[in-house]
């Protein structure tokens, strides 16, 4: 959020009770500026809305248990009655992944999007069991009228085929959101982004820029997929043994690199992981994607070829744990087993939170004698996202009256605004928003800052929706930083008074004397309920309780109050109270559950 640039109070409603007179359109973000991923971002003009892209995130090492982020729909559950479509700028999970949870939401609301892109929408469809949305295919330059709203497609260059971005022309004047761009020149031409349309819309006047700010910190032009097929060629020609690739499997023009360099090196290749070879699949039928005859194989006819003959292509580049990669890493991949001789290649860069576990990755592959080579090393990868010196070919052919950085942290919105200010725009007509936050631009060229709307995010849980505030997400926090100790008090049933010594459980918990934490925890609990037991004596009458809840808390605060005495650690305790008659003849044995 710009300093400047207070966070209204939240509010469901997109209309302002001061309405301009001039016409307007309204930006409204649910996700993607603050952040990488969550892309979600509404045009509302006349009453009626647009949303471009619904994404995801994926949960942080601090959400154990969260399978998925997504943003909050409840905005645009409240103006259902305005929503008229969903345009989807390209396939990656940060622009489509939440679409099944607002297909629960909104069923029916028509998706706009290129061939590729909703082909890759219908696996997360079925998967999620949602309502098959009313699609709608679009080309790069096809154009479409929804209310106020007069759309073109416009084609964009990225790390996933069949990308665009969005013109939208509107009585209060042209906004035009990049989608994820770059501007590779070297690309083929069905595949670069398309700078005429861009500069068209310039020449025509562009009211607003929503551009990708990825890699604002970037300096220069961005790599493209080119030098990154002549680094593979090379590679692989010089290889010894093998070559094991790991990418991303929806990188389809890298992917047509790889096959590229395995003919030229006369390697074989293999495709390895479900989403990998999936995703293979779709792009041949789809036919962005042509391998000659003889060059896939499956992996049993590995068996027929030298080492040196072999390409592997994998999932795994972020070092999932159940990844085709990560699994050859640790022996347990059915197939492949790594040895000396093999070369693993990561054609990917870090996304930031899963360096360790790409690291670990290395140095089991290295232990192993493999040879492993990084982007750090070789031009391997290729960012889908502009550097600065696209960023400014944007603006220079769009020439807009407001920038508005999005898909980024705020440091690269911050810097996205700096690159625009180094051109000679000035600060004012740049506009730094955060999630919710909802800026109006009239057709006169001016803006006002509206009351916000209820954004935020929640955590997907196998069927289940939480929030980051979730209790359970705290607990679970608790329980993987500090342990947990079960106590488990048999009391006299009249009396209260403990039978035996309580017994102590101790999970998670690292400490170096077990026998001494656990029988200091065990003399804890029996003075805590020996004190009960003595207070509850002196009632007038003495009234029984099934399981004492003071008791229970009494039980759970002293117990970890020697846990924070002893090691300087809060653990999760677990209290339970058991109450017993102690003149009542034991149960046979199999009555109290056998020898079992």
């Amino acid at each position: 959020m710009g300093a400047d640039m207070p966070r209204p109070a939240p509010d469901l409603d997109v209309r302002d009770p001061k309405e301009s007179k001039e016409p307007q359109v309204e930006i409204i973000p649910l996700g993607g500026l603050g952040e990488i991923g969550l892309n979600c971002m509404v045009l509302s003009c006349a009453g009626e809305m647009i949303v471009i892209d619904a994404g995801l995130m994926f949960p942080r090492p601090d959400q154990p248990g969260v399978d998925l982020v997504i943003p909050d729909f409840s905005f645009l559950k409240a103006n259902e009655d305005r929503l008229r479509a969903l345009i989807l700028t390209h396939g990656h999970e940060d622009h489509i992944g939440a679409l099944p949870f607002l297909m629960k939401e909104l069923p029916g609301l028509p998706v706009y999007g290129t061939a590729l892109t909703l082909a890759l929408t219908r696996d997360r469809i079925r998967e999620q069991m949602a309502p098959a949305p009313d699609y709608r295919e679009i080309r790069p330059r096809d154009k479409a009228t929804l209310g106020p709203f007069e759309l073109e497609f416009i084609k964009v260059s990225h790390s996933i085929l069949d990308g665009v971005g969005v013109a939208a022309r509107t009585p209060a004047g042209t906004v035009v959101h990049t989608g994820d761009f770059k501007m590779d020149l070297s690309a083929p031409e069905e595949d670069r982004t398309d700078l005429y349309r861009f500069a068209s819309y310039g020449e025509e006047g562009v009211l607003a820029l929503l551009s990708d700010s990825t890699n604002s910190d970037m300096p220069g032009h961005s790599v493209s997929e080119k030098e990154v097929g002549r680094t593979l060629s090379r590679i692989f020609r010089e290889a010894p043994g093998r070559i094991i690739l790991a990418c991303f499997a929806s990188s389809l023009a890298r992917i047509r690199e790889i096959v590229k360099a395995a003919v030229l090196s006369e390697r074989k290749v293999v495709f390895e992981g479900r989403s990998m070879t999936g995703n293979v699949r779709l792009a041949q039928d789809m036919g962005y994607l042509s391998i000659p005859p003889g060059v896939e194989i499956d992996f049993h006819e590995t068996e027929d070829c030298e080492d040196e003959e072999l390409v592997i292509v994998a999932t795994g580049s972020q070092g999932e744990p159940l990844s085709a990669l990560a699994r050859m890493a640790h022996g347990e991949h059915r197939r492949v087993e790594v040895r000396g001789g093999d070369t693993i290649i990561f054609s990917a860069r870090a996304i930031p939170g899963n360096e360790t576990a790409i690291s670990s990755l290395v140095n089991l592959f290295r232990h192993q004698g493999a040879k492993v080579v990084d982007p750090q090393a070789e031009i391997i990868h290729a960012s889908g996202h502009g550097h600065v010196d696209e960023l400014k070919l944007m603006l220079a052919l769009t020439r807009p009256h407001y920038l508005i950085p999005v898909h980024g942290e705020l440091r690269h919105l911050h810097r996205h605004r700096e690159i625009a200010e180094e051109l000679g725009m000035p600060r004012g007509r740049i506009l730094l928003l955060a999630d919710g936050q909802r800026v109006a631009l009239s057709r006169d060229r001016s803006y006002k800052m509206c009351k916000a709307v209820r954004t935020g995010r929640r955590l997907v849980e196998g069927v289940r929706l939480g929030s980051p505030s979730d209790p359970v997400l705290n607990e679970r926090r608790r329980l993987s930083e500090n342990g947990v100790v079960a106590v488990t008090a048999a009391l006299d049933s009249r009396t209260l008074e403990p039978l035996s010594l309580p017994k102590v459980s101790i999970q998670g918990v690292n400490y170096t004397d077990e026998d001494d934490l656990t029988l200091a925890a065990q003399e804890a609990a029996w003075d805590c309920c020996a004190r009960y037991a003595k207070a509850f004596a002196k009632q007038d009458p003495p009234i029984p309780g099934t399981e004492p809840e003071e008791l229970l808390r009494r039980l759970k605060g002293d117990v970890r109050a020697v846990f924070r005495q002893h090691i300087n650690r809060r653990p999760v305790v677990l209290a339970q109270v058991m109450l017993m008659d102690p003149e009542a003849p034991p149960l046979p044995a199999e009555e109290a559950g056998g020898e079992g």
